[in-house]
């Protein structure tokens, strides 16, 4: 066999060492990389999850709001209602025991 042929022999097998080895490492990051996705796929997933319970708790405290406001306003509507039919009642009253003073006195 002549050295050119040798040699040539030798340079396609370095080249195919080569790409073996780029070919190998390439597959190496790909299979990193596909491992790094799947984790933020999960963080996605969990992060997603997180932004339901939320807007979950967001609609629970707006229902919460306005039954407070709701109850507030009920409270505030007995609140005056007693004191404005109170005062007249006290009144009356003061007047009947005036009155009935008054015929006493008599």
């Amino acid at each position: 066999m002549e050295t050119k042929t040798i040699v040539q022999y030798v340079v396609a097998g370095v080249i195919v060492a080569g790409s073996l080895f780029v070919a190998y490492n390439a597959q190496d990051k790909i299979t990193d990389q596909a491992s790094e996705i799947k984790v933020l796929q999960n963080q996605v997933a969990a992060l997603n999850d997180k932004v339901a319970e939320n807007e979950e708790l967001i609609n629970k405290n707006k229902t919460l709001e306005t039954e407070v406001k709701n109850l507030e306003a009920k409270l505030t509507t007995k609140t005056k209602a007693p004191a404005a039919t109170k005062a007249p009642a006290k009144s009356k009253v003061a007047k009947a025991k005036k009155a009935h003073k008054a015929s006493k006195k008599r």
